[in-house]
C-alpha cells in the first residue's frame, strides 16, 4: 500500500519477499554503486507534493488518497535496467549522482497522474514506474518526474548479466 514520507511524496513500497533487496555494492562503469536500502516506486515526487500542498493546503493528502485508492497498484518487473547520471549542487559544490534503476510496469501509475493534473487544472508528465536499486553521489537517488528526464539522464541500458 503506498505510504506517505516527510516530504508529503508517495511511495509504493516493495516488499522483500516480493523483490529481494541488492545485498552488496557493485562496480559498474569504474563506479562503486551502493544498495538502495528501501525499495520503492515514487507515485508522487517531491515537487509534485509541495505544488499539491501549496494549492489545497490541508486537503492534499485526502485529495491524493482518493485518486490512489481509485488505482490497483500491482506491478511487474520487466528486466530493462538504466544507469543514471545527474549533476546537483550541494552546499555550494557541483556534483553527480548516479542511479541503476529498473523499470517496472505499473499501469496505474498514469491514470493516477490524470486524476491529480485534473485537480491542478493541467496535464501532468507521467514518471515512469521504477524502482532505484542501487546509487552513488546522492543515496536518495536522482528523481525522474517525467520522459524527458528519465531521456536526459539516461547514461545507457545495463543488461542483467552486467549484475550477475
Amino acid at each position: 500500500m503506498p505510504r506517505t514520507t516527510a516530504t508529503h511524496s508517495r511511495v509504493l513500497p516493495i516488499a522483500p519477499d516480493r523483490w529481494p533487496r541488492p545485498a552488496t555494492a557493485i562496480a559498474l562503469d569504474g563506479l562503486q554503486l551502493a544498495p538502495k536500502p528501501e525499495l520503492h516506486v515514487t507515485l508522487v515526487g517531491r515537487a509534485l507534493a509541495a505544488e499539491l500542498h501549496a494549492t489545497f493546503g490541508d486537503r492534499a493528502a485526502a485529495l491524493i488518497d482518493a485518486a490512489r485508492r481509485a488505482q490497483d497498484w500491482r506491478f511487474e518487473r520487466t528486466g530493462h535496467c538504466l544507469l543514471l547520471r545527474k549533476a546537483f549542487v550541494e552546499d555550494g559544490r557541483a556534483a553527480v549522482a548516479h542511479s541503476l534503476v529498473e523499470l517496472v510496469e505499473l499501469p496505474a501509475m498514469a491514470p493516477f497522474q490524470r486524476a491529480l493534473g485534473r485537480r491542478l487544472g493541467r496535464q501532468l508528465p507521467v514518471p515512469p514506474p521504477h524502482v532505484t536499486l542501487y546509487t552513488n553521489g546522492n543515496p536518495k537517488g536522482i528523481g525522474i518526474s517525467g520522459p524527458a528526464r528519465l531521456r536526459a539522464f539516461t547514461v545507457r541500458v545495463v543488461m542483467p548479466r552486467e549484475l550477475a
